[in-house]
């Protein structure tokens, strides 16, 4: 009763030998028709890496405070018949920062979460380089694949608004790869142009997509820039800046939005229509050229930051740099994993007299050197690469 079909679904399903109920005197045998079993059988494959996503959905917006751990089993493929409900109540009526929000899970939180084990690296990032899919010593495994995943062309949410005048009444959230990572412009659905920073050809156009030529210019390139550096130095450290830094744009964008709106309703009252178009057409070529010139600004800001594994902050009492440098250190849940892996390969032996005195003078240096230097030196950690000779002749 709540749902659309094609008239003929159960008798297409019968003529091809995918639905076995023959007989047709009773519709009421048809009651057990399952259109998700008939024709797209669930699987492990089916479960854990696609409707896994949509089960944690439904756990963050569910009514059901019990609805993530009641269908667990189903979402770890484990329990196949245990099936979500199709749709769920939202327990509060959904805004834009609200989808937004959903398409950064990487199943924080969960079960599925990937971001604690091994696989994560020291800095817990929940993304892996393999396949979803792989083989190891005749059995096989996967990664998993949450809602935000790097290897993401576009994305986009669509805002409709069916309070103002149909020309004005779709909005386009735009954003290119990793939807956790990347931040969204507002396109109006009557808009005539994008921004260059988002234009080009591809294979709608009948030529390849240009994804092996850099390209400064284009909005891809940059959010992936910050994308792969979050990967690949600290991930723990550097999302929650880059979501706070997505939050911020779509509050600006939002209060643009508004003004804009109400010059194109007046312009609309006015039976202005070529003047409407042009100023929502004007204003989103506007909003891609501006976010793209800034996500460009705020990739640097996180590589002079984040730069050789550190966290360089501003300290104003430094003459030499006004900053100042430290160095994270391992989770003791990776240092526990570092040492069962390894054992005593990095282990600091009985501590001699000429190491101690290496680290004493070393403790000296980083007093008189500039913090932000290349050549800084941890003191935290024992540092044998200076032999005694090198110390007597540095004196």
């Amino acid at each position: 009763d709540n749902c659309l079909y094609s008239h003929d679904v159960v008798e297409l399903a019968k003529s091809n030998g995918l639905y076995n109920n023959n007989d047709d005197s009773s519709s009421s045998n048809e009651d057990d028709f399952s259109f998700s079993d008939i024709y797209d059988k669930v699987t492990f494959e089916g479960a854990r890496l696609c409707d896994a996503r949509t089960w944690a959905v439904f756990s963050i917006l569910s009514t059901d405070a019990n609805f993530q751990q009641k269908y667990e089993s189903y979402a770890k493929g484990i329990d196949l018949t245990n099936r979500m409900p199709l749709w769920i109540q939202p327990n509060h009526k959904l805004l834009l920062k609200d989808v937004i929000q959903l398409l950064d899970n990487h199943y924080e939180h969960t079960a599925l979460a990937s971001n604690q084990d091994v696989g994560a690296g020291p800095f817990q990032s929940p993304y892996r380089s393999g396949p979803l899919i792989w083989h190891h010593d005749g059995n096989c495994f996967h990664n998993e694949r949450p809602i935000a995943i790097q290897k993401t062309g576009f994305t986009l949410v669509a805002q409709i608004r069916m309070h103002m005048p149909t020309p004005l009444s779709s909005i386009l959230w735009f954003g290119v790869d990793d939807s956790s990572t990347a931040p969204r412009y507002p396109v109006y659905g009557s808009s005539r142009k994008v921004s260059p920073a988002y234009s080009g050809k591809g294979p709608q156009d009948g030529v390849p997509s240009p994804v092996l030529k850099f390209d400064l210019n284009k909005a891809f390139w940059v959010q992936n820039m910050v994308a792969n550096f979050a990967y690949s130095h600290q991930w723990n450290s550097i999302f929650p800046l880059i979501h706070k830094k997505k939050q911020e744009i779509l509050d600006s964008f939002l209060q643009g939005l508004s003004q804009i709106d109400s010059k194109a309703i007046q312009l609309f009252s006015q039976n202005s229509k070529d003047a409407m178009i042009q100023t929502v057409t004007d204003y989103s070529v506007m909003a891609g050229d501006q976010l793209h010139n800034e996500w460009l600004q705020y990739y640097g800001e996180l590589f002079v930051r984040f730069r050789d594994f550190g966290d360089i902050t501003v300290k104003k009492d430094n003459p030499n740099c006004n900053c100042e440098v430290q160095l994270k250190p391992y989770s003791n849940r990776w240092k526990n994993i570092l040492v069962r892996d390894t054992g005593t390969h990095y282990s600091c032996h009985h501590e001699s007299q000429d190491m101690k005195e290496s680290n004493n003078f070393l403790r000296a240096i980083n007093q008189h050197t500039s913090s932000a230097s290349s050549e800084y030196v941890p003191v935290e950690t024992p540092i044998t690469y200076l032999s005694k000779l090198e110390l007597k002749s540095l004196k």
